[in-house]
């Protein structure tokens, strides 16, 4: 590969389905950041998220010979990467007790907090009860609407994107997200009725 050109996924995706191992490094590379990310805001554990992203990139290589293109690469591994989270859920069966801690996650997490109203120690307080009461919301949440407010509201996913990653038609998408929104909206309304 030349290292001075930046070649796309598809050309390196097209590389590595041919045995480049360094074609399927720069593609880990360019994805590890989102699906850490992605995974921890579905698990809410650093360990878990790291253990998941790994086991993601692993079914990658090994199935790699068996993506055809039709989507993109990313769109492919974001498939893989719901698989994963979806296996892992069953294995711990975590639906009543699922927990979003907070976020302290690696070099690349994204944070998740709310605009700033004001400066001291009291907005910073209120600030920290608004990010735990979302992050509470998003947890007990049925696990299918969590995949998708984390992957459209939190990761920016287009309607497309998931459309193809959950293998689902884009109206469907649309509804569930939807309702997804509803269901924090009602579990959030007590917090913000108190807060005025």
């Amino acid at each position: 590969m030349d290292a001075e050109a930046s070649p796309s996924d598809a050309e390196l995706t097209d590389l590595a389905r041919g045995g480049d191992v360094e074609a399927f490094g720069l593609l880990v590379e360019r994805n590890q950041g989102f699906v850490y990310n992605a995974v921890y805001h579905l698990v809410g554990r650093e360990q878990d998220a790291e253990d998941i992203a790994q086991e993601v990139f692993v079914r990658a290589f090994t199935n790699l010979r068996g993506f055809e293109g039709r989507a993109r690469f990313s769109t492919w591994l974001y498939g893989i990467m719901l698989n994963s989270v979806r296996s892992f859920w069953r294995r711990r069966r975590i639906r009543a007790t699922f927990s979003l801690e907070a976020s302290g996650g690696g070099e690349d997490a994204v944070p998740f907090d709310p605009p700033a109203e004001g400066n001291g120690p009291v907005a910073a307080a209120m600030r920290d009860e608004q990010v735990r009461a979302v992050r509470a919301a998003i947890a007990g949440l049925d696990e299918e609407l969590r995949e998708i407010v984390v992957l459209r509201d939190i990761r920016g996913l287009s309607y497309q994107e998931l459309a193809e990653a959950l293998g689902l038609p884009a109206g469907t998408v649309k509804s569930r997200l939807h309702r997804a929104r509803q269901a924090l909206k009602e579990r959030l309304e007590p917090l913000y009725g108190q807060m005025e």
